[in-house]
């Protein structure tokens, strides 16, 4: 008996456990906090442009409507057998439509004449995503750990210094991959480590 209630809870923690890593995972997408990251970069400055509800809206859509809708299709039509695209075989798709889709995003923000580091985001989520996606064909990289990775680099050079929370939010997006067994350890690590380096050092270069 003692070990039937010991198994049950055990059992109960594991699911709640997994419940809070599956919020995580959501809350912390890249096809949603990239929405959050251009917020700042675009209004969190002394001098806003004067098309700046463009440049957002622009981002908005190329970065977040359009991805989101494209993955919400893949999913309907059997493309992809769930939103994350678990199986790395069923990534291409959505990876080669993601390097498109930033690709005109880094145009029309380069045509409205966007801040550098906002062009430089887009410019990195393309960059990023097509060197994903050369990874993905032999190893499934965590894309949610490098999506997480690049817009705090961003606003990290733009100013915003928060060490404790900008760690706290990879490592919980990390752990969280990892128990929901969507990633290794060392998947999830690699994943942040191409986000961090590749995004600093493509900002340094062509952006600033």
């Amino acid at each position: 008996t003692h070990q039937s209630v010991a198994l049950l809870i055990y059992k109960n923690i594991r699911f709640q456990r997994e419940k809070l890593a599956l919020f995580i995972s959501i809350i912390f997408n890249p096809m949603i906090i990239s929405l959050g990251a251009f917020g700042i970069l675009i209004f969190d400055r002394p001098h806003i442009s004067e098309n700046a509800n463009a440049i957002f809206f622009s981002c908005f859509l190329f970065s977040n409507l359009i991805p989101v809708l494209t993955v919400l299709i893949l999913k309907k039509t059997g493309r992809i057998s769930d939103l994350d695209a678990s199986r790395k075989e069923q990534r291409f798709m959505p990876l080669f439509l993601g390097i498109v889709y930033s690709g005109i995003g880094f145009l029309v923000l380069n045509f409205l004449d966007a801040g550098n580091l906002t062009q430089g985001l887009m410019f990195c989520y393309m960059i990023n995503t097509v060197i994903i996606m050369a990874i993905t064909r032999l190893w499934k990289i965590s894309i949610h750990a490098a999506g997480v990775a690049a817009p705090i680099v961003a606003l990290w050079v733009h100013g915003a210094h928060f060490p404790i929370l900008m760690s706290g939010v990879m490592i919980l997006v990390g752990c969280s991959r990892v128990i929901l067994k969507a990633h290794s350890v060392s998947q999830v690590f690699a994943g942040l480590l191409l986000g961090l380096f590749l995004t600093w050092i493509q900002l340094h270069l062509f952006f600033l």
